[in-house]
């Protein structure tokens, strides 16, 4: 995928998070069925914008794809139940990945899966 398209892959998974965000105020009157729409709008805009390159990646390397799906799919989950507090301190691990890359590189490794 080229720098644009993941870009828009980004959107897409900043879009879900903002869905869901927006379904945990359902019971609330700061809810409006209207912004869910929108941004499902939006996101169905942005996919297709992604799928031909998506389909070309998944035929070339569709274990790589589904491993990076499950990984995105488990943190968006992730970032979307956690609280305000949890988020903050998240944002601080993330900080201090940025400035030591190299030793996560070393000591912390992200599992892949094998298609069988």
């Amino acid at each position: 995928m080229n720098i644009i398209q993941l870009e828009y892959l980004k959107s897409i998974i900043l879009g879900q998070l903002l869905l869901e965000a927006n379904d945990n105020l359902k019971t609330t009157t700061q809810y409006r069925q209207s912004l869910k729409n929108r941004i499902n709008s939006l996101n169905k805009d942005l996919e297709h914008i992604v799928s031909e390159e998506y389909v070309k990646m998944h035929k070339s390397e569709p274990e790589m794809l589904l491993n990076i799906e499950r990984k995105i799919e488990s943190l968006v989950h992730k970032l979307a139940t956690k609280t305000i507090d949890e988020l903050v301190m998240l944002e601080a691990i993330i900080e201090k990945y940025e400035t030591n890359k190299e030793w996560f590189l070393e000591y912390a490794e992200s599992e892949f899966l094998k298609i069988e």
